[in-house]
């Protein structure tokens, strides 16, 4: 049987073996628990300790943050569409715009339902324009449904406006496994990623990297790089060590993935993007959403005990 707890301030699916919990806060995903062998509960996020904490501290990081409508880096904040030039600077990183405008967004709970086979919610929120580099309207819808398959993320980009605007999705989590990243494994389903300048803004070339093709040691391994999915009939990756299997099924509408492992090695991000990084200016995936249009992003993410 599964269940929805409501709170003021976050929401939690739950089931015998799985739980998940959202923050209305940026809407984000701070747990993702199992219900381990030895029968105590395990977080695969790297969460924040309260809303209180990730309002204080999302910026620092951007831990499980939706990214909407740009991620990673656009650079030096400027774009160009429709024949009109823009900056936007809500967040910065050096001297690049980073990280997208609804991050710190207050999502409403639109519709919830549980039943014996799964429990899933609807939040929402309107962007605000708060970045005049960015003066167009849409909303996000996201869907978190937890059922036998896994926690499925499902976003909706909705243009409530008059005119054409350009966006591309995302999420920000960091996973843990408990140790240090040297002990895990990653495999990813790709052979290729993005070439990045020193500013790690894609040059448009691909770069062959075939080592994650099977499931591969990241001792020692430093990783901040953009894979291209081969394709969407297998996991896009799979994250492990000896108790815990962590899989990642994104959806055709997440054609890249990027991994980045932070200094402390404690955690791994592995971001599901719809285009590539800078995307407002190189294209890469880019889409622009007419007035009325919908736009649908979706993943999935799989926890098991070993």
């Amino acid at each position: 049987m599964y269940s929805i707890e409501l709170k003021q301030e976050s929401i939690m699916l739950l089931s015998s073996t799985h739980r998940a919990e959202i923050y209305r806060y940026g809407g984000l995903l701070n747990c993702f628990e199992i219900n381990k062998i030895d029968g105590n509960w395990w977080n695969v996020v790297d969460a924040f300790s309260s809303p209180a904490d990730a309002r204080a501290n999302l910026i620092n990081g951007f831990h499980s943050a939706k990214l909407s409508p740009y991620a990673c880096r656009m650079r030096l904040g400027k774009y160009e569409f429709s024949g009109k030039s823009y900056h936007c600077s809500k967040h910065t990183l050096g001297k690049h715009a980073i990280h997208g405008l609804m991050y710190d967004a207050n999502f409403v709970l639109e519709q919830s339902h549980h039943d014996e086979h799964q429990a899933w919610v609807i939040i929402r929120a309107d962007y605000m324009r708060d970045d005049v580099g960015y003066p167009f309207n849409y909303q996000l819808k996201i869907k978190y449904l937890l059922d036998e398959s896994g926690l499925s993320i499902t976003t909706e980009a909705i243009n409530t406006g008059k005119t054409a605007l350009p966006i591309m999705d995302g999420w920000h989590p960091y996973f843990t496994l408990g140790g240090k990243v040297d002990d895990w494994t990653l495999q990813i389903n790709s052979t290729q990623q993005l070439e990045f300048n020193s500013e790690l803004l894609p040059t448009g070339k691909l770069l062959s990297d075939e080592r994650f093709q099977a499931a591969y040691s990241l001792k020692n391994v430093q990783l901040d790089n953009s894979f291209v999915l081969k394709n969407h009939e297998v996991a896009s990756c799979v994250l492990q060590n000896q108790a815990l299997k962590f899989s990642i099924f994104a959806e055709s509408s997440y054609p890249y993935l990027q991994v980045y492992i932070p200094p402390e090695r404690d955690s791994i991000a592995i971001e599901n993007l719809s285009a590539a990084p800078d995307s407002f200016n190189n294209k890469m995936g880019l889409v622009v959403l007419e007035s009325g249009e919908i736009q649908v992003f979706s993943t999935r993410y799989v926890l098991q005990n070993q």
